[in-house]
């Protein structure tokens, strides 16, 4: 059986952290079936079905989704990256490998790994792919300073951010033990 919904918003009883970095949910499979399977039913998109031998499921990117064997089975899960979400993966697997699992204990650098391999194969995909990772990290530079100011712009001091602690006085500068 698996119920699955569209990746926004997360099914009741499920808690995404505000950068999508943190997913939790304070129950275990069975309680999350007792107590949220029949509100997650409800919801827009949710699809649920049963898989028999010999059965194939494709879960889009992102959709959340909920396995659960009804007798003894073997499951494969395979996951997939399509090429317009290639620099979104190098990110993760660089910036947020604690979030990184199902890898053999042997691999300590999933992200290597994956570029090394793209790298192999396919290795114009894997510029494309690199070269897009670099415009997404400029521009979440770009956004961070227009936010901030820069300490310099073509020369001129901006307003830029800064926090203290009463006026700029000498006499304040205490220390505080």
């Amino acid at each position: 059986m698996f119920p699955t919904t569209p990746s926004s918003p997360p099914p009741p009883g499920v808690y995404v952290s505000d950068d999508q970095s943190e997913v939790t949910s304070p129950l275990s499979i069975a309680e999350w079936l007792l107590g949220f399977h029949a509100e997650a039913r409800k919801t827009r998109g949710c699809m649920e079905g049963i898989c028999k031998e010999g059965e194939v499921l494709h879960v889009p990117s992102g959709w959340w989704h909920l396995v659960v064997n009804l007798s003894p089975s073997i499951a494969i899960t395979q996951n997939f990256v399509p090429r317009a979400h290639l620099a979104n993966a190098l990110f993760f697997l660089r910036d947020k490998p604690q979030q990184v699992s199902g890898f053999k204990s042997d691999v300590n650098d999933p992200y290597d790994l994956f570029v090394t391999k793209l790298g192999e194969r396919h290795p114009g995909l894997l510029q494309k792919g690199l070269l897009e990772l670099n415009k997404l990290q400029a521009s979440k530079k770009r956004k961070w300073e227009d936010i901030v100011g820069r300490a310099e712009d073509g020369g001129v001091e901006r307003n830029g951010f800064s926090f203290g602690f009463g006026d700029d006085s000498e006499e304040d500068d205490e220390s505080v033990p």
